[in-house]
């Protein structure tokens, strides 16, 4: 009898410990890693028309999977070692929603998942099944409930592994998520700190991050901060890329007094010069234009225009200041001279620096990590697309 009720005991502990670590697993992994995921497909599925609220959202998804792993112990009694495996269900359940994807037309949907990893993970699953089926429970010999818990725990484990294997954890993704919610918001500041650390971007998120910029007054001083992998092209989003959950475009496009027509769509130079004449371009026009000969390092296209826009005997942006002494540099005969004391001291280090390895690809990458957010390291080891 004390054998019996020590057991039942273990049962309750070992059943709680499972369904609280998944419970809070859930709640982390729907709150924190996926909410912008989740908002963008409701979004997209309903027309734009209801909202996902990210706190109901994570309650009622892990409600259900609860129940679901509730439903499912009815069904099969596996040995208490095996407990965990009642969460399988759920847990694959848990990785297909969040393995999401927008359409590239139109408001919809679709799972971008690796489907062999979901036949291979049920395949598993069913030999762990058989095996466990084999090993039932000695309730009459005496075991530490350590015995019981640490094989439930690594399967919970292996099967938070396998959400996380099949859900949509592109990171650019979801920095892009974030940073158009930002933007639509107002909250530039905050967009500027969605993955400002990462090396990562795809267009989209490097136009988003110059618009928050431009809107904040510091693109020409910090618009090297981030990865520029795609020119001048990378101010402006690709038509193509439609996929967008608040219409951060429309804000961007009234911002500067005007949209690229479809002959100027894939020339982002062109329509910025064509743009800037127009009686409806805005203020922040011509720094779009001068960072756009600076991104396609036209270094005597950025000189020549720079004196329309702002008085060379003033204080400068901080990229501008950078590129005037680098222009005169590398011309003996320099149609414009600017100088800033401190600004050539560290042109001087940079090259110094850059001089001391002889392996480019050391060079480029130990130059990256000191001067990484200059204009001098991309005009100099960025390559244009």
């Amino acid at each position: 009898m004390n054998s019996s009720s020590n057991f039942k005991r273990t049962v309750r502990i070992v059943s709680w410990t499972c369904g609280l670590l998944f419970a809070v697993f859930c709640v982390l992994y729907l709150s924190v890693m996926q909410p912008e995921l989740l908002s963008t497909a409701q979004h997209l599925l309903s027309g734009g028309q209801t909202l996902y609220y990210p706190v109901w959202g994570t309650v009622i998804i892990t409600l259900v999977l609860l129940l679901i792993q509730a439903a499912y112990r009815r069904t099969l009694a596996f040995p208490l070692r095996f407990n965990a495996l009642y969460f399988f269900p759920s847990c694959l359940m848990l990785g297909l929603l969040t393995s999401i994807s927008p359409q590239g037309d139109g408001w919809d949907v679709f799972m971008d998942t690796r489907w062999g990893w979901v036949v291979a993970s049920i395949c598993l699953y069913c030999v762990t099944v058989w095996f466990a089926m084999h090993f039932p429970d000695m309730k009459n010999r005496k075991q530490s409930i350590f015995s019981y818990l640490w094989v439930n725990l690594l399967l919970l484990s292996l099967q938070f592994c396998m959400v996380g294997s099949l859900a949509n954890t592109n990171d650019v993704y979801h920095y892009r998520l974030q940073v158009e919610k930002h933007i639509v918001a107002g909250q530039d500041s905050l967009a500027l700190q969605v993955g400002r650390k990462s090396l990562h971007a795809d267009r989209s998120l490097t136009a988003m991050r110059a618009f928050a910029l431009s809107r904040c007054g510091r693109l020409g001083d910090r618009l090297f901060d981030y990865p520029q992998c795609y020119g001048s092209n990378g101010l402006l989003p690709e038509a193509s890329d439609t996929i967008y959950t608040y219409g951060w475009v429309q804000d961007l496009y009234r911002y500067l007094g005007g949209k690229p027509g479809r002959h100027l769509q894939d020339d982002v130079p062109l329509f910025l010069r064509t743009l800037i004449q127009l009686p409806s371009a805005t203020e922040a026009v011509p720094d779009y234009l001068l960072c756009a000969c600076l991104l396609d390092k036209k270094l005597d296209d950025f000189v020549r225009l720079l004196p329309r826009y702002y008085d060379l005997n003033g204080d400068l942006p901080l990229h501008y200041k950078e590129a005037v002494i680098l222009y005169r540099r590398l011309h003996t005969a320099p149609a414009v001279v600017y100088r800033d004391t401190a600004v050539e001291a560290n042109l001087d280090d940079f090259i110094r620096y850059g001089a001391n390895f002889a392996d480019a690809t050391e060079r480029v990458n130990q130059t990256r990590r000191m001067y990484g957010n200059t204009y001098w390291w991309y005009y100099y080891y960025q390559p244009l697309q």
